[in-house]
């Protein structure tokens, strides 16, 4: 099992508000050498116009990762540098592990049996990181929880969970976001569920002091597409726009068709709306994943598509063919700044980033 995928594809960047534009800071992970052993990169924007994203160095945390854990990283509102603490976390079977670059050992936790992660986990302002899940509750509800973990150097870590809401459906497919500048502990979490009446999209606004949570209605004769990275933004200050969730739905027909599904949900306490308009690329769909550039006063969304015949497509009017030949297991490694970029995994386990 690869220690990547589509939801964690092995790579986090962190947005932080500054100006017209926010700032952006990319961070790589990559599993070294025969003993596995963790490795993070800080990747910067470089070349006459900043289009290329180059590493800075690897570094080694020096902690063994077990072959068939899954990796995923922390994102976070605020810069690690302004928190002194950077987080990356794995998940071997039900077992959870917390590493902190400040700390020496993981700190460990269990899920339940039926408890489904939503990465990234998000850092808060302290420095202190909550990983987001969901737990199947009774009458076909689910509930929101968090695993908060702290730890520092040369302090004993500490974990703890609690649970957070209920909401009526299931959700199939959930991603989980923060808003930039934001150094509260907070979360921002997307989510699409598959109900009787039609495909559902959700997202979860979590606060210090409150939590607001916004269902569109049933989307008629559609269903979630499970096979995807859904993409989730958040403005700052003046938005038009609060926030935003960008999901693929499909028909439910034997060779289904897809659609790109645009959920906005405005800062007061409307419903939200859904936008259906916008087609993806012809063929049969593989994957998906969605993403949004770096700006808080309006959403760019930078979607990308996977068919069955290993051709890659991005954009909206239209998507165009960008890459082909992709492994069809690929988590998709496309990471967005000002501009967008494609991982390629060396054999080594370190990841380097091109213009797409």
């Amino acid at each position: 099992m690869s220690a990547f995928s589509l939801a964690s594809p092995g790579f986090i960047t962190i947005h932080q508000e500054g100006g017209m534009f926010l700032s952006t800071e990319t961070y790589a992970i990559g599993v070294l050498g025969p003993r596995r052993i963790l490795h993070t990169a800080e990747f910067v924007q470089r070349g006459q116009e900043l289009e290329e994203l180059k590493p800075v160095k690897w570094v080694s945390w020096d902690v063994p990762v077990p072959e068939n854990a899954r990796i995923f990283a922390a994102g976070g509102g605020i810069s690690p540098g302004q928190t002194h603490q950077f987080w990356i976390g794995w998940l071997a079977e039900r077992r959870l592990h917390m590493q902190a670059l400040m700390q020496e050992k993981p700190i460990e936790a269990e899920l339940a049996a039926d408890e489904t992660p939503i990465f990234p986990a998000i850092t808060d302002g302290s420095g202190a990181v909550s990983l987001y899940t969901w737990r199947p509750a009774p009458g076909g509800a689910t509930a929101l929880w968090r695993h908060t973990f702290t730890g520092g150097i040369k302090k004993p870590g500490t974990a703890n969970a609690e649970a957070l809401s209920e909401i009526p459906g299931r959700p199939l497919v959930s991603v989980a976001a923060a808003i930039p500048s934001e150094a509260a502990a907070h979360a921002l979490i997307g989510w699409t569920e598959s109900g009787s009446e039609g495909a559902v999209l959700g997202i979860a606004v979590i606060m210090p002091a409150r939590m607001r949570v916004v269902r569109s209605k049933p989307l008629r004769d559609l269903v979630s597409f499970a096979n995807q990275r859904l993409g989730v933004w958040a403005g700052v200050k003046t938005a038009a726009g609060q926030y935003q969730l960008a999901a693929v739905v499909q028909s439910r027909a034997d060779a289904p068709t897809h659609r790109l599904a645009i959920f906005n949900v405005g800062a007061d306490a409307g419903e939200g709306r859904v936008n259906l308009d916008t087609p993806v690329p012809p063929g049969r769909l593989q994957a998906a994943a969605f993403d949004y550039e770096r700006n808080h006063l309006q959403a760019m969304l930078d979607p990308a598509y996977l068919t069955k015949d290993g051709n890659l497509w991005f954009g909206r009017t239209p998507p165009m063919i960008k890459r082909r030949g992709i492994d069809l297991d690929s988590p998709l490694p496309i990471a967005t700044t000002s501009y967008v970029y494609w991982g390629t995994r060396a054999p080594d386990g370190t990841i380097s980033f091109e213009p797409l």
